[in-house]
């Protein structure tokens, strides 16, 4: 035998003992018990309130926010005439990231806009909203909890009446209270900066939120909600809102509600219909 087939024969042999050693390591192994996926939450929603919630969804999870439909009566201008909008759509797509962190794509499929006062009518595609949202407590459990949430506003069509005229920047700190008694309040605080058209400076706008939530019963909920933004320059536009939430299913929620306009440019009159939907 020569020197090369001896060297090739005890490689082989080598190598069988090597796996056979490793085959009887793996039967003699304890099996490890799979990990369990973490336990999906309590569906919670970023509607049909203004105020955001500070909760985010589970990772690998989606959740579809929709406002099916929405109708915006502005206030009279000087010359009496109202301003009308309608919303289609509108829906925000929120993708869980993290056990703690999700990323937010609100897009605004179409509206039309109707000054009033002869004008013509204007109609076209929404703006894109850019959002992520990062909890810093309270997504398990617990009396409080508290998140942070930035946010950029990117136009799709700057002369169609509808989008917005240039990119609009904010940040939202959104905090939650459990109340007990089936009461809970939502608060905001945040910044908003935008501008009337790319000629003029940008205006910076305070923004503060508080919405108390009432579960009726197990599925049967509602809100009452003070919304006020105040800045660049402008009177406070100052909004009370209502509506209601109807738990279809564990991962599904409808909803109605309406904004009533009570100082500033706030829609004096606002009604919407909408679901979430978490996959």
């Amino acid at each position: 035998m020569t020197r090369r087939a001896l060297h090739a024969r005890l490689v082989i042999a080598w190598a069988a003992l090597l796996g056979g050693a490793a085959r009887l390591a793996a039967a003699d192994a304890p099996e490890l018990p799979e990990r369990a996926p973490p336990p999906l939450r309590a569906l919670t929603t970023d509607r049909p309130d203004t105020t955001e919630s500070p909760f985010t969804i589970n990772a690998g999870h989606i959740q579809i926010e929709t406002t099916l439909f929405g109708y915006a009566r502005a206030p009279r201008n000087s010359g009496g005439d109202a301003a009308k909008a309608f919303e289609f759509a509108t829906t925000n797509l929120r993708i869980g990231l993290t056990p703690a962190a999700e990323l937010d794509v609100v897009v605004h499929p179409y509206g039309i806009v109707s000054p009033g006062g002869g004008a013509p009518r204007q109609a076209g595609v929404g703006a894109i909203d850019i959002r992520g949202k990062l909890n810093f407590w309270g997504n398990d459990g617990g009396k409080t909890a508290f998140a942070l949430l930035p946010y950029v506003t990117i136009p799709i069509d700057r002369n169609n009446g509808v989008s917005p005229a240039d990119a609009e920047y904010g940040v939202l700190v959104p905090l939650a209270l459990d109340l007990g008694g089936r009461l809970g309040l939502g608060l905001n605080a945040g910044v908003n900066a935008r501008r009337d058209d790319r000629a003029s400076p940008y205006r910076v706008f305070g923004v503060a939120t508080a919405s108390l939530a009432v579960a009726w019963t197990a599925r049967l909920g509602g809100y009452y909600e003070i919304a006020v933004e105040a800045g660049g320059n402008r009177p406070a536009s100052t909004s009370l809102n209502t509506g209601v939430t109807w738990r279809a299913r564990d991962n599904l929620q409808v909803d109605a509600g309406t904004q009533f306009g009570v100082s500033g440019d706030a829609a004096t009159f606002a009604p919407f219909i909408g679901f979430s939907l978490r996959l």
